[in-house]
């Protein structure tokens, strides 16, 4: 019952003072749109573009999506969009100011958006007051994205160059120190081929030894037989460890080959889905929303004011 009574009053007070506000409207509809026009509020432009992550490489736990994020929003990007474009200048800020550079970071940020869409793409969004400028600016993000991590996978595969260098120089050393040490058995000994060696001075042996008439000339097969007791088994196990180390190296040097096309490579590192073009309509200020709002405050307010006058006229005469 007392939320009957209060709508019927606040209908009554409507009905009763309509020509007020209707005024009131009208000044508050006159007064918004003139505060929201060009004169008042320059108008600026949005551009924007649509992208997917490609060719990025994992870092930590951070998928493809939000690792191109946090590129974009790098103060690299930041800083050469700033000094491409004359941020300082466009947005009014003096540059030797005291927060000159707390007030452009926020302003870059109010004009440069950059948000993940549900389907795992990017946007970047600029408002600018100039159109073409608002789109030149998204491009050149976009150029200076695929710019920074090209760098960030450069430096990673410059690492991994350094790194595999070192183990290939290492494993080349190992390698010349054990033909070296082969090199000299062979020379100093005779052994060329241990099994083959082995296998022949034994046939030979043995039948030398099984013909009376020929036991003298196993003379002739004990040096080599002496070289392959005293050298054989280090000659077979260098050779066996040696054959080993190469394919190792040969491992570490194809790595090396794949470290160095990655220094090298060019690639783009975004699939552009939407490309940025220049707008042919403002995207700020809204005036019908500000109009809108501006319209319904007035009214909310001066409903409010002439309730609480009267009843306030209401308690006095009371």
């Amino acid at each position: 019952m007392s939320g009957y009574k209060n709508n019927s009053e606040l209908l009554d007070l409507l009905f009763r003072w309509w020509k007020q506000l209707l005024g009131v409207a009208a000044i508050a509809i006159l007064l918004s749109a003139v505060f929201s026009s060009s004169l008042i509020i320059t108008p600026k432009f949005k551009s924007f573009a649509v992208l997917y992550p490609a060719n990025i490489i994992p870092m930590g736990n951070e998928t493809p999506t939000e690792q191109m994020l946090q590129v974009l929003e790098s103060d690299v990007i930041r800083d050469s969009i700033t000094s491409m474009y004359k941020l300082f200048d466009a947005y009014g800020i003096k540059q030797d100011g005291k927060s000159a550079q707390s007030e452009l970071i926020s302003e870059y940020q109010e004009n440069v958006v950059f948000r993940k869409t549900e389907y795992e793409s990017v946007v970047v969004e600029v408002l600018d007051e100039d159109p073409v400028q608002a789109r030149d600016m998204v491009a050149s993000i976009i150029f200076f994205f695929n710019r920074k991590e090209r760098l960030l996978q450069q430096e990673k595969a410059m690492e991994l160059v350094k790194i595999l260098d070192t183990q290939v120089l290492r494993k080349r050393a190992e390698m010349d120190s054990m033909e070296a040490i082969l090199t000299g058995i062979r020379q100093n000994y005779g052994i060329l081929d241990y099994a083959l060696q082995t296998e022949y001075a034994t046939e030979r042996y043995l039948e030398v030894i099984s013909t009376p008439s020929r036991k003298m000339n196993a003379k002739e097969i004990e040096p080599l037989l002496d070289a392959l007791k005293e050298k054989g088994g280090e000659f077979m196990s260098l050779n066996e460890h040696l054959w080993r180390v190469r394919g190792g190296y040969n491992d570490l040097k194809e790595q090396l080959e794949a470290a160095h096309r990655d220094v090298e490579k060019n690639l783009t590192y975004c699939n552009v889905i939407t490309n940025p073009v220049v707008a042919d309509k403002k995207a700020y200020p809204i005036r019908w929303l500000i109009v809108t709002v501006s319209v319904l405050s007035t009214l909310l307010l001066s409903v409010l004011f002439i309730s609480i006058a009267e009843n306030a006229r209401g308690v006095k005469k009371n």
